[in-house]
C-alpha cells in the first residue's frame, strides 16, 4: 500500500479513537486491510520492568479495539533475554530485526527500546526511554556494553520519528543524539488502575516502600543511610521494604547493598523481598505508608505513578524527569542522606500531609492512562507515514 493511502487510513483511525468510538458496521463495504505495525517485543523476554510494561500496554491497547491495527511481534525465533550473549543481541539489533520486519511485510517498524537496525528500508519509529547508557559511565564500563551503546547512538538517529516519555529525555535526545526536535514526540508512559481485590502480605507495622530497582542510579545506599538516620526518630515498628532484585551479577551496575545494610545495623529493619509478582507488588503498594524513589536519573519514573495510583504518599528526588511526572503531588527533595531523612521523618509524623499527598497522587495518576499512551503512539505512526512539510 502506498504511503499516502496508509496515511489516510491512519487519519481516519485517529479520528475514531479520539472520539472514543468504533466504526459503524458496514456489511456491504469490503474490509480494509489492517495496518501492520512490526512491534519490537524483545523487552517481553526481560524481567518485568517499565519498558516491558510499556510493550504489554501497547499490545493490549491495539488487540482489544476494532482499530484496523495489526501488531506483528518482531523477535528472534528463540527470544532474547538479558542472559543471552551480548554479541547475539547486538547482531539481532543490527541485522536480524530488520530482516524479520521485511519478511513480515510490515508497514512500519516500531523499536520499543534504545536500539535500531543498522539499515532498514522502511519507516521506523524508535522509543528512547532514556539515554542512561550514554550519560552514566557505570552503564558502559565493559567493552561490550560500550559497543552496544555506541551502535545504538549511531543507528537511532536514522529513525523516521523518535518517541520519548518526558521533556527531559527529549532534551537529552536532541543534545546527545543530534535529532531535530521536530522529529521527537513526547508520549508519557501510563499506569493501570489498581486491582479491586487485595492480596495478603506478611509485613506488620508501618513501612516505607521502594520498587524502583537495584542498579546504581537508584541510589539505594543513600536511601539506606537516610532510613538509618530517620529511624532514630521513627518508632521501632517502621521498616524499609526494597522490592525486586538485581538483573545480573555485574557489581558495577548493581553494587551490593548487603554490606551497607549490615554496616548500618539494619538487618532487622530492612526487608528484601526478591522478585515479586505484579499481584504481590500491588498488595505491597496498597499497605505501604510511604513510597520513596531517590533515583538520580530517570527517563520517566513509573514507580512514582504506580504508588500514587494506590494513594501512597510519595517522596522522590528532584532530578531529571521526576518533577514532570510528580508535579505538586509528591515531596521532591535532593537525593541526599539529610534531605531524604528529613522528608521521611516529616511525612511519617504529619498525617494531614500524608492525606493531602495521597489525594493529589491519585488525581495525578489518573491523568496517565495507558489508553492515552496508545492514542498518542498512533498519532506518531500517522506523522511517520504522512510527514508535515519540513519535518
Amino acid at each position: 500500500m502506498a504511503p499516502h493511502a496508509l496515511a489516510l487510513r491512519l487519519k481516519r483511525l485517529s479520528g475514531i479513537w479520539s472520539r472514543g468510538t468504533t466504526p459503524p458496521e458496514n456489511k456491504t463495504a469490503p474490509m480494509e486491510k489492517p495496518l501492520r505495525i512490526g512491534l519490537d517485543v524483545v523487552p517481553m523476554h526481560y524481567p518485568f520492568s517499565g519498558v516491558r510494561a510499556y510493550v504489554e500496554a501497547l499490545i493490549e491497547a491495539y488487540r482489544n479495539r476494532d482499530s484496523g491495527i495489526e501488531m506483528v511481534p518482531i523477535s528472534s525465533p528463540s527470544g532474547l533475554t538479558r542472559m543471552s550473549g551480548r554479541l547475539s543481541r547486538m547482531q539481532w539489533d543490527r541485522h536480524g530485526v530488520a530482516e524479520s520486519a521485511s519478511v513480515a511485510g510490515v508497514d512500519l517498524l516500531h523499536m520499543t527500546r534504545f536500539a535500531a537496525p543498522r539499515r532498514f528500508d522502511g519507516l521506523m519509529v524508535v522509543t528512547v526511554h532514556d539515554l542512561i547508557p550514554l550519560q552514566l559511565p557505570e552503564y558502559r564500563a565493559s567493552r561490550p556494553a560500550w559497543i552496544q551503546s555506541d551502535l545504538a547512538r549511531r543507528a537511532v538517529p536514522h529513525a523516521t520519528r523518535v518517541i520519548v516519555p518526558s521533556e527531559y529525555v527529549a532534551g537529552a535526545v536532541e543534545a546527545i543524539l543530534g535529532i531535530d526536535r521536530q522529529r521527537i514526540d513526547v508520549i508519557p508512559m501510563g499506569v493501570s488502575p489498581p486491582p479491586a481485590t487485595d492480596f495478603p502480605i506478611f509485613i506488620s507495622g508501618s513501612y516505607i516502600l521502594h520498587t524502583g530497582g537495584f542498579d546504581a542510579r537508584k541510589n539505594l545506599p543513600v536511601l539506606l543511610r537516610a532510613f538509618a538516620r530517620a529511624s532514630r526518630e521513627l518508632g521501632p515498628e517502621w521498616r524499609l521494604v526494597l522490592v525486586g532484585a538485581p538483573h545480573s551479577g555485574n557489581t558495577i551496575v548493581y553494587p551490593p547493598i548487603g554490606p551497607v545494610i549490615h554496616n548500618l545495623g539494619l538487618q532487622d529493619r530492612v526487608l528484601l523481598t526478591g522478585r515479586v509478582s505484579e499481584r504481590e507488588k500491588h498488595a505491597l503498594y496498597r499497605h505501604a505508608s510511604i513510597a520513596v524513589n531517590p533515583s538520580i536519573s530517570e527517563g520517566f519514573g513509573l514507580p512514582i505513578l504506580e504508588a500514587m495510583s494506590h494513594g501512597v504518599p510519595v517522596i522522590a528526588s528532584n532530578r531529571t524527569s521526576h518533577p514532570e511526572v510528580a508535579g505538586d503531588a509528591a515531596l521532591l527533595v535532593e537525593p541526599s542522606v539529610d534531605a531524604l531523612a528529613d522528608a521521611i521523618v516529616r511525612l511519617a509524623a504529619d498525617e494531614a500531609l500524608r492525606t493531602e499527598l495521597s489525594n493529589k497522587g491519585r488525581q495525578r495518576a489518573s491523568l496517565y492512562p495507558w489508553s492515552r499512551t496508545a492514542q498518542a503512539t498512533l498519532e506518531t505512526y500517522r506523522r511517520s507515514l504522512n510527514p508535515a512539510p519540513g519535518a
